[in-house]
């Protein structure tokens, strides 16, 4: 059963378009649920072009911790903390994170090369 003061509703929000619709309020129409579907794929087709021009794009902290948690760093067990995301934590632990990854471990290699080293003589 079709909620009559919603379809009112829907035919209400039709009427803002540039178009009209072709007749009045139909009772029959709203029985079977007419002016609330089109109401929902008019409104459905807004939201998809929206969507298409303003892409969704993840701020840089929630990148950094999504990140964090592909590299082992974090786990399902930690939450994103907008708190933290504020100052920036995510992104400062993710750079930490790399520096230290980039760093050799254990003590350094001694040098390869062999022999001494020649001091240049004139001939």
């Amino acid at each position: 059963m079709t909620n009559p003061d919603a379809e009112e509703r829907a035919f209400d929000l039709l009427q803002w378009n540039p178009y009209s619709l072709p007749t009045e309020y139909d009772d029959d129409l709203a029985l079977v649920g007419y002016y609330s579907k089109t109401q929902k794929e008019r409104s459905d087709r807004a939201l998809d072009a929206w969507e298409e021009e303003h892409p969704f794009k993840s701020s840089d902290e929630l990148t950094a911790f999504r990140e964090l948690e592909r590299l082992g760093v974090y786990t399902d067990a930690d939450f994103y903390s907008p708190s933290k995301a504020k100052n920036g934590h995510y992104t400062t632990r993710l750079k930490e994170h790399r520096a230290d990854s980039r760093e050799p471990q254990g003590p350094p290699r001694p040098s390869r090369q062999t022999g001494s080293i020649r001091k240049h003589r004139p001939l």
